[in-house]
């Protein structure tokens, strides 16, 4: 089989690409694992920043159709013991946000490239790289080979082609995530369904998953003594008591499962090849903080389908170099105002985890 593009990963950005691909008639392969599981769901929320994207690349009303309901704003209490509203009314154009439902959305996306799609069950291997990728796949009925002149690592922090293609990562922080969900708690002083909360080992947000569900998520660094306690979800209550709202939203704990992992800060330290590229979290991930993580993938996706089609069209030689150079200048800004936004919280700067972030 060949192809003009080989996708590897099929989340937001892979798939965001594979749709946009379509439209300009560049012929593609998508390939991703047999069998996935579904993911955990984490009640991602797009911002309004996101939506004149998603209108530009005529996705909104996809996303819109697919989404639990607009949001209209959030609260915080970051830096203060006071609450603050920050509320969407005063955003333009869109003066709202979305509540998406991550799965559904996904599976209307993957319905119009589905006959472009190729499952694999035991891995894949790039051969050839430099003078046109060819993936092989190991399939329960043989070996597949599809061939394609440009190969996309869409496969997120586990930047699975990159690792095949010995591309490193630079790590700018160890934070990492455990998550819950729980029993949809109505908080009687907060009016929006997320809320951010600071707190001396780290920070927390809980937002709506659905209509009878909360997920709590804490944020903390890797190592950091609360993980251990963070294990068993009975103890959260003790362990949050200092918090001012986030404890209220604990109630049963029975049979919740809880679901650990990365949510650091990382870029490929080479985001693109010759022929190759990566986009979404494969190619820079971003702390949860950002609210960026959704936009990130589409935004990266968008800018992708534009290089791509220099590349094949223009025969555009520094169409790739300049992708990896803008990608590179955009993760920059975002450490920076990322890091701005930690110091914000002066309450406990000799803490370990805050401290990190004044010295």
């Amino acid at each position: 089989m060949q192809k003009e593009v080989i996708i590897i990963g099929n989340g937001i950005a892979g798939v965001t690409l594979a749709v946009l691909l379509q439209r300009k008639g560049i012929s593609f392969a998508l390939l991703h694992r047999k069998g996935e599981k579904r993911p955990f769901g984490l009640g991602e929320t797009l911002p309004p920043s996101a939506m004149p994207l998603l209108q530009q690349l005529q996705l909104l009303s996809l996303f819109e159709e697919n989404a639990y309901r607009k949001t209209y704003g959030y609260h915080s209490m970051w830096g203060s013991s006071r609450v603050t509203d920050i509320n969407f009314y005063h955003q333009n154009p869109f003066k709202n946000g979305l509540k998406i439902n991550k799965h559904q959305t996904l599976e209307k996306m993957r319905d119009l490239i589905r006959e472009d799609m190729i499952s694999y069950t035991k891995g894949f291997e790039i051969i050839n790289e430099a003078h046109g990728s060819t993936v092989v796949l190991a399939k329960n009925d043989g070996i597949k080979i599809v061939q394609g002149k440009i190969l996309i690592d869409a496969t997120g922090r586990n930047r699975a082609v990159l690792q095949k293609l010995k591309i490193d990562s630079e790590t700018h922080d160890e934070l990492v995530a455990v998550s819950c969900h729980v029993p949809k708690i109505k908080h009687p002083k907060l009016t929006h369904e997320v809320y951010v909360e600071s707190f001396a080992q780290g920070w927390g947000i809980v937002s709506a998953l659905n209509e009878t569900e909360n997920i709590c998520t804490i944020y903390t660094q890797k190592g950091h003594e609360i993980l251990a306690e963070l294990k068993d979800v009975s103890q959260w209550k003790s362990v949050l008591s200092e918090t001012v709202y986030f404890k209220d939203f604990l109630g049963a704990t029975e049979n919740v499962k809880l679901k650990g992992g990365n949510a650091n800060s990382s870029v490929a330290k080479q985001i693109s090849g010759s022929n190759w590229l990566a986009l979404g979290d494969a190619a820079m991930s971003f702390d949860p903080l950002s609210s960026h993580g959704i936009t990130n993938a589409i935004f990266t996706a968008a800018r992708a389908s534009e290089t791509i089609d220099k590349k094949l069209t223009e025969a555009d030689p520094d169409a790739f170099a300049a992708y990896n150079e803008t990608m590179r200048k955009i993760f920059q800004q975002y450490l920076q105002s990322k890091n701005n936004l930690y110091r914000q919280e002066l309450r406990w700067k000799k803490s370990e985890f805050w401290k990190r972030f004044f010295e």
